[in-house]
């Protein structure tokens, strides 16, 4: 049985239609009632945790406390509510490729470099994972998801891409699309999750292609493909230039071809009416 925390999401959405064995709980749910979790305490699961503050308010710290409760305390009661389980298979934590900051080839092995409010809360949650599960020896994996994309988003560049197309709009770039970033679909994710769950020893993975793609790489793509953009520009000192996976490590367990991203993008928008 896999216990997911957080369940209004893209990614839990996803590995729930390829998995029936599993449950999720919303983080409203951990914090106004971690009993829930109680009919649990003597089975064999284990918990991943994929709460954070919701993708369209990363920026939004107008209730900084709701903020951190969803980012981290959701975390912390969870963690210290199942001390006393018996039978916890693993622990794996939903992490973020921006904990790496700039880099042009992020290896697990790297010092992190958060630069931002969500990064620096990502790692402190990896902390608490390390640290905790060290202590009650519970075997446990930390996913450095990269730019993930794909069925019910709506948060992504690639959605917005995707959405600019089929409805003619203006499509807003930063730095005009020149960051470089490693796309990965939700459904590669899930797989590589999937088969996480039963490996043990495999503290920190790259969740991510490898590849290296810009927005402007991707626009020329379709533009070449006869699908025009209209595009504005936002400077942005701040945004990260590029971050790439190192896959060494992920390619040992993980041999699927990834789902490419124009491709995907080109197909979604042959299929539809628009």
């Amino acid at each position: 049985m896999i216990l997911i925390i957080g369940k209004r999401c893209n990614l839990t959405t996803c590995i729930q239609e390829q998995n029936s064995n599993t449950i999720s709980f919303s983080t409203d749910d951990i914090l106004q009632n971690i009993g829930y979790l109680d009919k649990f305490k003597n089975e064999k699961i284990t918990i991943l945790f994929n709460n954070f503050q919701a993708a369209n308010k990363l920026w939004d710290i107008d209730n900084i406390s709701s903020f951190v409760d969803k980012s981290i305390v959701a975390t912390a009661r969870v963690l210290d509510y199942i001390k006393y389980f018996t039978n916890i298979q693993k622990i794996i934590y939903a992490s973020s490729s921006s904990i790496y900051g700039d880099n042009e080839c992020c290896k697990e092995s790297d010092a992190p470099h958060p630069i931002n409010l969500q990064a620096s809360l990502k790692l402190s949650n990896e902390f608490f994972i390390k640290q905790y599960c060290n202590k009650y020896n519970i075997d446990y994996t930390i996913l450095r998801i990269f730019n993930m994309y794909g069925k019910n988003d709506n948060f992504s560049i690639i959605s917005k891409i995707i959405k600019a197309a089929k409805n003619k709009e203006i499509i807003n770039l930063i730095n005009n699309g020149t960051g470089i970033r490693d796309f990965i679909h939700v459904d590669d994710v899930v797989s590589i999750i999937m088969q996480v769950v039963n490996i043990s020893n495999l503290p920190i993975l790259n969740v991510g292609t490898g590849e290296k793609k810009s927005i402007k790489n991707i626009i020329d793509y379709l533009s070449e493909n006869h699908i025009k953009l209209g595009i504005s520009n936002i400077s942005n000192d701040n945004e990260i230039k590029i971050s790439i996976a190192n896959t060494k490590l992920l390619k040992t367990i993980f041999t699927k071809e990834f789902i490419k991203v124009q491709d995907y993008i080109l197909q979604t928008l042959n299929e539809e009416e628009w």
